[in-house]
């Protein structure tokens, strides 16, 4: 909801600037200044337009709305009052229309008709996802991120709330009715949809997560690879989703930057890099995200745990290919997703 303490934003280009509280507030019946805090407004464009904001303290209804026109009028205020909220619904978006009572709603979805304008934003077409948004899509079909808020996405990415805005929109270009809005708040759920609905809507729009790889010329012990936190990941994690047998002289971790720095400290000179035209016995990728999952189901043979099998799903997809057996083991990979 928009800060008194900071009062601006923008509409359409247009610098919006709150003023003070509206001396009409005072003369509003209580049910009124209940519902509605009215603020002195201004669109600061090519011409200047003044009205009264009134931000909704709660999702109002359009009854709500009709009367406080109503109660504004008898009083003979003549600026209009715009209805101001977070998040508008298809169905308050078209009732308040129908109305002719204003509104601006911070997810973009404006109706000035004072001023002739209406906006609503448009859905982006469908794109690869960004890394965020992956991880956010992963999360949502294994089932660990559902009927989650913006707000909670946020805090678990670690990400601010225009970035998870921003993410939600890749989403929501792909299927829409994966987003819901309710008061205040935007909710990812699955929609009804399977997991194997979820994947092979979102197959064509995953990417590979790793972002870099070290190629070593030399394997180093597990226990300082498990010190790390290093998770067996690639072909090194696929043969415990599949029937590929075990290849225990190349491994293919993932590790986090700072803790890649610190194994390669550790090392000394046991870290040697291999050149770009020589085996390379063990690679140490970085990923564009990080995990939020985990597998124990290497653990016993290996001494390492392993990237979660949707993450790793998503790293093996489009990657070259090295004949028909991987491929078959991918198969098996994504129907192992689609029987969780």
């Amino acid at each position: 909801m928009i800060d008194k303490k900071q009062p601006h934003a923008t509409v359409l280009g247009m610098e919006l600037a709150l003023g003070k509280s509206a001396a009409i507030e005072s003369s509003l019946p209580g049910i009124h200044r209940n519902r509605y805090a009215l603020i002195n407004a201004t669109l600061k464009g090519s011409e200047n337009h003044s009205f009264i904001a009134a931000i909704a303290k709660s999702y109002p209804t359009i009854l709500s709305a009709r009367n406080l026109r109503t109660a504004v009028r008898d009083l003979g205020e003549s600026l209009p009052v715009v209805i101001y909220l977070e998040r508008i619904d298809p169905g308050m978006k078209r009732g308040l229309a129908s109305e002719g009572i204003p509104f601006i709603s911070e997810d973009g979805n404006v109706y000035l008709p004072f001023l002739g304008i209406q906006e609503t934003p448009s859905l982006p077409l469908p794109t690869l996802l960004s890394p965020q948004a992956q991880r956010i899509v992963l999360n949502l079909a294994a089932g660990r991120w559902a009927s989650i808020t913006a707000s909670e996405l946020a805090e678990r990415c670690g990400k601010s709330r225009a970035s998870i805005t921003k993410y939600l929109r890749e989403i929501e270009a792909i299927k829409p009715t994966l987003l819901e809005t309710s008061w205040r708040s935007r909710i990812l759920d699955t929609g009804g949809l399977s997991r194997r609905e979820l994947l092979d809507l979102f197959e064509p729009y995953l990417t590979s997560p790793v972002r870099k790889k070290h190629r070593l010329a030399v394997q180093l012990s597990t226990n300082a690879l498990a010190d790390h936190n290093a998770r067996l990941s690639g072909l090194s994690a696929l043969p415990f989703f599949s029937d590929l047998a075990h290849d225990t002289s190349h491994l293919v971790i993932l590790m986090a930057h700072e803790d890649i720095a610190g194994l390669h400290d550790a090392a000394g000179d046991a870290w040697q890099e291999a050149a770009w035209h020589e085996d390379a016995p063990l690679v140490i990728e970085e990923w564009s995200y990080p995990l939020d999952s985990t597998s124990d189901i290497s653990v016993l043979s290996t001494g390492l745990t392993c990237v979660d099998p949707w993450s790793l799903y998503a790293e093996l997809l489009n990657e070259q290919r090295e004949g028909d057996r991987i491929e078959d083991a991918i198969e098996q990979l994504r129907e192992y997703l689609c029987q969780q």
